[in-house]
């Protein structure tokens, strides 16, 4: 005997099959949306920590008041020196943490170049500060051999010539 309240519950495989599909595609796309939201955050939590660095860097030589001043902080600052030209390439190297370290521990790179131009009544200093990382971000920078993460240019003109005097 049949009740009233019979409920028919005859679901073929297929429809099962298709349903458990249809979960994994979808599960398998949003795994990849929260890998890819993952090294988004890092970039950009390494793009803060570089910003900080860089133009705390930057300030500190736009506020030098002579170029000897801004040269011994580059010198104190920074672990490595080379030259290129007539450009000196100041580095720093750092670990994952953003902790100082050697260069073959390196994760992140900050290269300080500095160009001087003599001019009439002084010198005119440009800088280019760029930070990159040394391997790409899975899923954010694919097919890239590095990663730039951040980078400024600025001058300075540091006056020969007291004020008000020629």
């Amino acid at each position: 005997m049949k009740s009233k309240l019979s409920i028919n519950l005859e679901v073929s495989l297929v429809e099962i099959i298709l349903s458990v599909l249809i979960f994994a595609v979808a599960g398998a796309i949003m795994l990849n949306c929260f890998v890819y939201a993952k090294y988004t955050q890092e970039k950009a939590n390494d793009k803060v920590t570089a910003s900080w660095l860089v133009q705390s860097d930057a300030e500190m030589i736009k506020s030098a008041d002579t170029l000897d001043e801004a040269v011994l902080f580059l010198a104190k600052t920074y672990g490595k020196k080379a030259k290129d030209g007539s450009s000196d390439i100041y580095t720093n190297y750092y670990d994952k943490d953003w902790n100082h370290c050697t260069e073959e521990k390196q994760e992140y790179t900050i290269n300080t170049v500095i160009s001087l131009d003599d001019k009439e009544y002084g010198e005119f200093m440009d800088v280019k500060i760029t930070v990159v990382k040394s391997t790409p971000y899975p899923f954010v920078d694919m097919n890239k051999m590095t990663s730039p993460i951040y980078s400024i240019e600025t001058s300075k003109f540091f006056s020969t010539n007291e004020a008000g005097r020629q």
